[in-house]
Formats: C-alpha cells, sequence, structure tokens
C-alpha cells in the first residue's frame, strides 16, 4: 500500500509522456548582394547575424525538442533555468557562391575562331562555386559519470567558477580549453551552476568551398550532353568536430573527428533530349 499507484503490479509499470512544452527566440539580420554579367558571370553573396535562445534543443548539431522527456531537465521543477543559446546557434554565417562562363571557345572572347572539333574540346566550359564561412556553435558540458543528482531529476551539470576559454596554442587539438579547472564537480543532490549552453567557447570555425566544372556538348538542336566534375570540400581544409565536453572524462577537452569529411569528388553525366 505504499506503492503511489497499488492498482498496478510490479510488471505494469508506469510510465508518463513527456510534456510537449519549450520556448525559442530567433533574431536576425540578413544581407544579399548579387550582381549578374553579360559576359555569363553571376556573383551572390550573403551575411546573416544572428542568436538564437531556447530551453529545449539538445547538445551537440542535433535539433531535437524535450530530449529525453521532462527528466532530462536538470531541474524538472524549473524548466526556466534551461533557458540559454541554441545548442544549434551560429552568431555569424558568410557565403560567396559563383556562376561564370568561361571566356573561351565558340561566340567568346578568346579563341572563338577555333575549329569546331577543338571548340568541343576547349570551348563551352562553366564553373561554379561556393564558399562558406560559419562561426561554431556553443558547447554542453555534463558529468562523465552523470554526477549524483536528486531522484527524480536530470543529470547534473558542472559548477563554472570562472569563464570557459579556448587554448589557441598549438596543442589545441588535445587541449581545447585554456584552464580546465574553472570547471568543477558539484556537491551531491545540487545542481550545478553551468547553462545548458555556453558562448564564451564554440566549436571550431567552419570552412569549406564546393566547386565545379562542366560543359554541354551539342549534338544536335535541342539535344545534348552534359558533363560535371564536382569536389566537394574541394580545398580539402579540415573542420574538426566537437571537443570532448564531458568533465571527469579521461579524453576532455580534445577533439578525435573532423565534421567534414575530406575531399569527395563526383563526375556527373546528363543526357538531354
Amino acid at each position: 500500500m505504499l506503492r503511489p499507484f497499488p492498482q498496478f503490479g510490479v510488471s505494469n509499470g508506469v510510465s508518463t509522456e513527456p510534456q510537449l512544452i519549450a520556448n525559442s527566440v530567433y533574431h536576425g539580420l540578413q544581407l544579399t548582394a548579387e550582381k549578374k554579367y553579360s559576359n555569363g558571370l553571376q556573383l551572390l553573396a550573403t551575411f546573416v547575424w544572428s542568436k538564437s535562445i531556447d530551453d529545449a534543443s539538445s547538445g551537440d548539431a542535433n535539433v531535437s525538442w524535450a530530449q529525453q522527456g521532462f527528466d532530462s531537465l536538470q531541474d524538472p521543477n524549473k524548466p526556466e533555468l534551461e533557458r540559454s543559446l541554441s545548442t544549434f546557434d551560429i552568431p555569424y554565417v558568410l557565403q560567396f557562391s559563383y556562376s561564370y562562363d568561361l571566356p573561351v571557345g565558340h561566340g567568346r572572347p578568346f579563341l572563338g575562331n577555333m575549329p569546331r572539333w577543338a571548340d568541343a574540346i576547349v570551348g563551352g566550359w562553366k564553373t561554379n562555386g561556393i564558399w562558406r564561412i560559419a562561426d561554431g556553435r556553443p558547447l554542453s558540458f555534463f558529468l562523465a559519470d552523470g554526477g549524483q543528482p536528486l531522484p527524480t531529476y536530470g543529470s547534473q551539470r558542472p559548477n563554472l567558477v570562472g569563464t570557459p576559454k579556448r587554448n589557441h596554442g598549438s596543442d589545441w587539438l588535445d587541449n581545447y580549453f585554456a584552464d580546465t579547472s574553472v570547471f568543477q564537480v558539484p556537491a551531491p543532490f545540487t545542481l550545478g551552476n553551468a547553462p545548458r549552453a555556453i558562448g564564451s567557447v564554440r566549436t571550431p570555425l567552419s570552412f569549406t568551398a564546393d566547386l565545379s566544372l562542366g560543359k554541354q556538348f551539342r549534338i544536335r538542336e535541342e539535344m545534348n550532353f552534359e558533363f560535371r566534375v564536382e569536389a566537394k570540400n574541394a580545398l580539402n581544409h579540415p573542420v574538426f568536430g566537437t571537443p570532448n565536453t564531458s568533465v571527469g572524462d579521461g579524453q576532455f577537452g580534445s577533439i578525435t573527428y573532423v565534421a567534414v569529411k575530406p575531399r569527395e569528388v563526383q563526375l556527373g553525366f546528363k543526357f538531354n533530349f
């Protein structure tokens, strides 16, 4: 009779659905500049300056709300304490793209009178590119063993006794945080003071360039063959992943993977008729 729901046996466990509540706020400035030239050159530049705040987004790159239900909150009785930067918040994103019909071949400024067979090989090429530079995402910190929270509460977060900052030395891949002593394990059955996401230290900056080169080979009217070669992360620039943020883990502060894959090249063929 001491059970809160004695009518349910041990084998008939009682579970509850998470409360589907969340709140988010987004502010952003978006700028776009576009220019088209008569010589086949098109330019597009965009810039986004923004800030996203919520109380329920999950860690890392995932966008999951009310993750694991209400028992994932450090204090399920005070969900307002979860309010922080969104875990996917990216303050600055600069992107530049272009499309250019190379000025070589029949009807173009250079080598316009070359033989038909040479024009089929050298002339009529077109190139495209997308360059993207983005700031990092906020970091969420945890305790390696989950801590010792109050019963029915979510896992403890660490205490912060200073402002977490990034290490800019040559060893930053193994020691991402400048001073790990600012992260402390809270006392048992207490709440850690670290917010759900911290913006003073973020994941590494992202820089990628996707490039392509293509050409149409005309067979006859309304019939052509198109060839393209495309390279993702064409410059093979490393974009490192999220550092280990589990306080007390042996690899705390180390980055062990890359977020963007090495250069990928693919060939495309298309027959239009």
